[in-house]
């Protein structure tokens, strides 16, 4: 979810054929489609739900203690 060396291993992804077999250069392209849809549906979708949830949770929390008149 870092985004760190995912291209590396949509290349990998890319050259792949079998298994025990030999890498061929740009063998199966439509990876490429897969793995971009991937990075932008989990990177941005979904890391931005999690924080979007954990701000709103916050901010009930944050109102909640200032009704108490507990925070400054």
């Amino acid at each position: 979810m870092t985004t760190e060396g995912w291209i590396g291993v949509m290349w990998n992804a890319v050259d792949a054929t079998e298994i025990d077999k030999i890498q061929v250069k740009n063998n199966d392209p439509i990876q490429i489609l897969f793995f971009m849809i991937y990075m932008i549906a989990c990177s941005l979708f979904v890391l931005n739900m999690f924080v979007g949830i954990v701000i709103n949770v916050f901010n009930r929390e944050k109102e909640s203690l200032y009704m108490n008149h507990k925070i400054t």
